[in-house]
Parts: C-alpha cells; structure tokens; sequence
C-alpha cells in the first residue's frame, strides 16, 4: 500500500468514529494549549526583560574603582582607600580609546547625610542624586512642573523632585531660586552648598539631582580631602562601546586593570539562563498533560482493534502486509496527535491574547507605568507543539500498530 493509500484509509476510520476521535484528542488539545500558554509568559516576559536591558544598553560597562583588600575602606566616616581610581585622567583615556563612544562618571553620597534648604529656612532630608548617567526604563520618564529638568552637567545646578517637597512648598516659587544643599557630619558639623534651582520634576522620589562637579565638592568636605576627585576619582563610570562586542572586550580589559566592572549583557546571559529553566518547568506542566492524553491514545486504538479485527483480517488477505497494517494504525494514532496539537496551539494563542487584554485593563486601572505584552506565541513554539503533540500520538500508536500487526489473518476473519 502507497502512504497516500494509508493516509486516506485512516482520515475515513477516524471520520467514522468522529466523537471517539474528538474525546480522545481533547487531552492532546489541554496539554498542549496548557504548555503554549505557559512557555508563551516564559517567553513574552523574556522578551519583556531583554527590552529593558536593550533600553539601558547593553553596550555599557558599568565600572567602580578597584578597594583594597585588608582596609577599612568606604565608610561614611574614613576616607576611602582605592587601588584603582577613576581620576578625570583615567576617564579622559577611556575616552580616547576607539572601542569606547562615550563615558559618564558620577559621584554617589551613600552614606552621607544630605538635607534640603528652603527658602524659609526649613530643612529637609533628601537624596542626592547625579544627572544624565544613563535612563531609567523601569520608571516613567519625568515631566517638567516647573522650570528645566533636561539634565545637565553644568556646575552650580539642581533638579528637584516633587517628592522632596514639604507640603505647602508650591514648585513654581523655587524655580529660578537659590537654595542649598546642606550636608550633616555626625560630629554636629554641618555645610552649605548654594545650588540654583534649574526645575522641579513631577518624579515622587524624595531626591535632587546634581553635577558630578557639585557633589565631588560635597564628597570632599565629608572626607575632608581638598583634592578628593584628584585621588579617590569618581565612584561610578559608564563606559558605552561601540557595540556588544566592544563591551565585552572592555569588560575584560578594565577587570585585568583592577577595576570591578559589570556589564548588562552580562547579566542578561545569567536572566536567559533562569529563564530557561523557567521555561522547562511551565512546560513539565503540560507535558504531565499529554503523558495522560497518551494513554487515552493508546486505549483508543486498542479498542480500534478489536472493532475492526475482521478488516483488519481481509486487509491481510488481500495483500497488505504487516508494515501496512503497523503503518496504518502509526498514522491514525499520529493524526489524532496533530488535530489535538493544531486546536490546542489556537486555544493557547487565543487564550494568551485574552490575558493580554486583561493585563492591560488592570495596568490601566491601576496607572502603572508598564506598556509590555507578556504572553507572545511565537512561530517556532507554534511548530515545536505541532510537532510535539504529532510525535505523542506516533509513540503512543506503536503498541496497538504493533499488537494489530502481529494479528493472524485467518484468526482474524473468523472473529465475531
């Protein structure tokens, strides 16, 4: 028999027996809609967290000086003790290396006490916080209530958020105005740094942006160092490469010179990893599916031969061979594989829009600065489950195609 011959005969035994049929692929259709939907929110927040780093960029190498080891370096109290500073030297030569597009250094007052100055003469506690190092993408973009808050370099400047406002202290009065940064030692000590008010954002983080300049100056009357960014450097530098490539070779150039250094795609390569194994594990879930929609194969077609053991018999008799009857029995075990598979690929798809939709009615509600889409079916998962669920069926058809191939031909006509 031809396998054109096969594939018509088993289309018309499994169209005579269509509720059987429909039954026996509804456990094929929840276990792969089940693994669809589970694999396409792997894959979709996957993609959701590669956009994220994609937005940061994963060209930039994140770099902190090199602390010796043995010291009591970096506290809020003892001037820190760097084996590898990033000096304005330094981040001038990163500059001018080829693989490097650009570098931005910043200053960080962790653990200094940092209060606000009102015109009023009230004080306030903030962060302070430095300008244009790199955006944020996993908060919204800021807006202006008052003033200028594109960032800037420029000495002498601030950006104040809404957030470090008392109640009572109207954004439009301090736009222009000279206010000041106040720093505390925990001597009692306290010093003033007058900063001009370029803006007031509408972010609700308690912090005022400033210069590296501004707070350099800052850093060094904490540690009392005069020459502070002269010895210690900057806390912070983002070097961006020209491309992936040129960041990865920076990684390992600036580790080899002391510098701790991290990179996103770095980080990325450990998230894809996890997600891997994520992704396995919403699978398993519905492969436990299909192994019992297996068996419900298995019992199908075992009743199948009995029911037709006499065509089976006559099919032999007029010259079909084993391989044919094995071959026939594979198919219809593999077809019912396929139609399970093709329906649940299309509820898993249809299922993933509707939580979609949901997701981003409840977002939406709830004003949450999120626009992502966190169930995506993709054409390879569509095709691997096709192929997935086919695969099931045929395995699950070789022992009833064996049993019938095995049947004996005159035994088989005389069966009632």
């Amino acid at each position: 028999m031809q396998f054109s011959d096969l594939l018509r005969t088993a289309l018309e035994n499994l169209g005579r027996r269509k509720v059987r049929t429909v039954l026996t692929s509804t456990g094929v259709i929840v276990g792969i809609l089940t693994i669809v939907t589970m694999v396409s929110l792997g894959v979709g927040v996957q993609n959701e967290i590669r956009a994220q780093f994609a937005a940061l960029g994963l060209e930039n190498v994140f770099v902190r000086p090199g602390e010796r080891q043995g010291d009591d370096f970096f506290n809020q109290f003892g001037t820190p003790q760097r084996s590898s500073p990033i000096t304005p030297e330094v981040v001038a030569g990163w500059e001018a290396l080829p693989e490097v597009e650009g570098v931005s250094a910043q200053i960080t007052l962790d653990g200094v006490t940092t209060l606000l100055e009102l015109p009023d003469g009230q004080l306030t506690p903030v962060d302070v916080t430095g300008l244009g190092v790199f955006a944020n993408p996993f908060r919204a973009a800021p807006t202006a209530i008052a003033g200028d808050i594109t960032p800037v370099e420029d000495p002498g400047r601030m950006v104040v958020a809404a957030g470090a406002l008392p109640r009572g202290v109207r954004a439009e009065d301090l736009a222009g105005r000279e206010l000041a940064i106040v720093l505390r030692s925990p001597r009692g000590e306290s010093q003033r740094f007058p900063l001009s008010v370029a803006g007031v954002s509408d972010l609700e983080q308690n912090e005022v942006q400033a210069s590296a300049a501004d707070m350099a100056a800052m850093k060094s009357w904490w540690f009392n160092t005069p020459s502070y960014l002269a010895t210690q450097g900057y806390d912070l530098a983002v070097v961006r490469g020209v491309d992936v490539a040129a960041a990865a070779q920076l990684v390992r150039s600036m580790r080899e010179a002391g510098y701790r250094v991290q990179s996103l795609e770095l980080i990325l390569e450990q998230a894809n990893r996890v997600f891997a194994v994520i992704n396995v594990m919403l699978a398993s879930v519905g492969g436990l599916a299909l192994f019992v929609a297996s068996l419900g194969i298995v019992n199908t077609m075992i009743m199948a031969i009995y029911e037709r053991t006499r065509e089976i018999g006559t099919l032999k008799a007029i010259g079909a061979s084993r391989g044919d009857i094995r071959g026939l029995f594979m198919i219809e075990a593999g077809l019912i594989g396929l139609l399970g598979g093709a329906l649940g690929i299309v509820g898993g798809w249809l299922v993933g829009i509707l939580l979609n939709r949901v997701i981003a009615w409840y977002i939406e509600r709830e004003g949450l600065p999120i626009n992502a889409t966190f169930f995506v079916t993709p054409w390879w998962l569509a095709l691997a489950a096709l192929g997935f669920a086919t695969l099931v069926g045929i395995v699950a058809g070789l022992y009833p195609a064996a049993r019938a191939a095995r049947l004996d031909p005159l035994v088989a006509l005389r069966y009632e």
